[in-house]
């Protein structure tokens, strides 16, 4: 049988197309082996390679919001995404990521180096946080004496981290698309910063889809800050992997 490997991108909200994604791997009768993810890939991965049911991981992103997520900093970023590490703690311990169920990957950027980096060891909660910490929203979160932020910064669909994992398969779910170039509010801050990573992140992409063996490309009408769409997000992004996955099947 073959080995599938799994590869989630950042997204921010958007990244609930994962948990739709892994549901209907699981639907088709395919258990990842290896999982790779950046930012809020790496939340829904490190979750789900510490063996928690897709179900509770929905329900948790269902009672998610900023305010639980983050509180005011201004020291690197205007926030600190404290209350993510917080929540991720009491749901796994924070164990090392050698420990976990399933095989797991995360990519971080070292604040001195500037330099993507791949972590599969180390405390599994910390460089999660550390890889969502996307700058100036958030601050860059501090792992022993080194700083971190967004692994999708530099690398945002870790695909060739997957592939060199020794998987047969490579299945990628991604959320940043063009599609979500259409609408955006100029006079936002927030809007501006997501759309100016959006193109970092499109460009730092591009050439990484060649470790995809099947490429799920999701289509998402909501805004990437609004948790209050979560189940519509997950429901898309189980329906766009069925569509894809039965055209390799």
């Amino acid at each position: 049988m073959k080995k599938i490997g799994v590869t989630l991108s950042g997204g921010f909200v958007k990244g609930a197309a994962h948990i739709g994604f892994l549901k209907a791997l699981e639907y088709k009768g395919l258990s990842p082996s290896f999982i790779a993810g950046a930012s809020a890939g790496s939340v829904v991965g490190l979750l789900y390679a510490c063996g928690i049911p897709l179900e509770k991981i929905e329900e948790i992103g269902r009672e998610l919001s900023w305010k639980k997520l983050a509180t005011p900093s201004l020291k690197g970023g205007l926030f600190k995404l404290d209350g993510l590490h917080k929540i991720l703690r009491e749901l796994t311990g924070n164990p090392d990521l050698r420990e976990l169920k399933i095989p797991f990957a995360v990519v971080v950027v070292n604040l001195k180096t500037l330099k993507a980096e791949v972590k599969r060891e180390g405390p599994a909660v910390d460089f999660v946080v550390a890889s969502c910490s996307l700058p100036p929203l958030f601050s860059p979160w501090k792992v022993g004496n080194k700083y971190y932020f967004d692994g999708g910064v530099r690398n945002c669909l870790p695909a060739e981290v997957t592939k060199s994992s020794g998987v047969d398969l490579n299945v990628c779910s991604n959320v940043n698309t063009y599609t979500e170039l259409k609408n955006y509010n100029p006079q936002s801050i927030a809007n501006v910063t997501m759309r100016a990573s959006l193109a970092n992140v499109i460009e730092n992409q591009s050439w990484r889809l060649n470790y995809c063996d099947i490429i799920v490309n999701h289509s998402i009408p909501y805004s990437p800050l609004d948790f209050s769409k979560v189940e519509e997000i997950v429901k898309a992004g189980f329906e766009e992997t069925i569509r894809e996955i039965e055209k390799w099947l």
